[in-house]
């Protein structure tokens, strides 16, 4: 017996739900829970090196049935469509492969299924059909499984099963087959945070929480190659990756370091021109979420970290200098708050950004210049949040 299954909203707790309601009102909370279950509308391919490479990435695009087009400001942007939505039909009585979260949510957009994501995969064996749930239960996808449980069990990398069928379908690289182009998703807000560094070939630029390196690389195209980029992450493995996109692409005057830029900023005199500020964050701005299990607890911790951030950052930005600030994230503690905090306690000042497509702003907020704020439900990208400041 067939079955059609369809998650119209993300599986969240009470307490985020009463939260959502008192940031938004519920008539846009209702309308963010519907968006930020599904991809965003378009995706953008920035393509950093051979530009003349643009109209041949755009046909393979195409020719994969893409909708795709250029940006008709930024030339260097690809436009893509995800496909979708697909009716998710599946036979009730199919074997499960039982996926973590995140895992759940790239299978539910189209991802084969890797062994690293699978929690559980009972009596599987290869050639199966097979339902792919969350730990949630939520279906996200039909699968063919290409190795049998003990297999998957007794390996720690690979594609276990072949997606053959998810609600959406939204286009990569691998499927492109250009892993090894100088080109890279990313969404139109990240674009415009680098951007409004505005890097110069002259410029000493942080990058403060830096890996996997999408706005060092963009930081590094906007400089011309020249101006000198230290890119700061915690993490060793994240790191490693953009070591080797640097080394891949033959990208100059990048300097990596790994290290708490809190703490390591106590030993620091050097003085910089331009800083970005991208911190860890709530990520409740990120698409397609299927669950989300943040509490407020979390995010006041999270808030509390990013005032650290800033403001050992705002101590090593030479006067006039620009920090900018950015999330991926919607909550008022992590945006709005920690941009009142650094004013009031920072010798830093709001300043209006040149490139300014966010226009949605918090009726609670006292703050509506100097910023711009993406909101799924109202705008067609991940909820994202910039703010643009200078040194008095």
């Amino acid at each position: 017996m067939q079955k059609t299954y369809h998650q119209e909203l993300p599986i969240i707790s009470e307490e985020l739900s009463k939260y959502l309601n008192d940031l938004l009102g519920k008539k846009l909370r209702k309308k963010y829970l519907k968006s930020i279950i599904t991809p965003m509308e378009e995706y953008t391919l920035h393509i950093f090196k051979n530009y003349e490479k643009i109209d041949i990435i755009l046909r393979n695009l195409q020719n994969l049935g893409y909708k795709a087009r250029i940006n008709k400001r930024f030339q260097n942007l690809i436009e893509v469509k995800p496909k979708g939505p697909f009716k998710l039909i599946v036979e009730e009585d199919l074997k499960e492969i039982v996926v973590d979260n995140r895992a759940s949510e790239m299978i539910y957009q189209g991802s084969d299924v890797f062994i690293p994501g699978i929690k559980r995969a009972n009596k599987v064996r290869k050639n199966d059909q097979v339902k792919i749930v969350s730990l949630e239960q939520i279906l996200v996808a039909k699968a063919e499984a290409l190795m049998s449980h003990n297999e998957i069990l007794s390996k720690k990398r690979g594609i276990a099963a072949k997606n053959i069928l998810s609600p959406y379908k939204v286009p990569s690289l691998l499927e492109l087959q250009m892993e090894n182009e100088p080109l890279f998703f990313q969404s139109f807000p990240a674009y415009l945070t680098s951007l409004n560094v505005d890097p110069g070939s002259e410029d000493k630029i942080l990058d403060c929480c830096s890996a996997p390196g999408n706005k060092t690389i963009h930081l590094h195209e906007l400089s011309g190659g020249k101006g000198k980029i230290f890119a700061v992450d915690r993490s060793s493995n994240r790191l490693q990756k953009l070591n080797e996109r640097i080394e891949k692409f033959k990208l100059r005057n990048i300097t990596t370091l790994k290290g708490n830029i809190v703490e390591m900023s106590k030993n620091w005199q050097v003085k910089f021109d331009k800083i970005l500020v991208d911190p860890p964050c709530t990520a409740l701005g990120l698409r397609p979420r299927l669950h989300i299990s943040i509490s407020h607890k979390i995010i006041k911790e999270s808030s509390r970290y990013q005032k650290k951030i800033l403001k050992a950052c705002s101590k090593m930005l030479k006067t006039k200098g620009i920090l900018v600030y950015s999330t991926c994230t919607i909550t008022k503690e992590e945006n709005e708050e920690v941009i009142e905090y650094i004013i009031n306690n920072s010798d830093l000042k709001l300043v209006e950004q040149e490139f300014q497509f966010g226009n949605t702003y918090l009726s609670q907020s006292q703050i509506q210049c100097g910023i711009q704020r993406f909101i799924p439900g109202i705008d067609q990208t991940v909820g994202f949040f910039i703010a643009k400041l200078q040194k008095k």
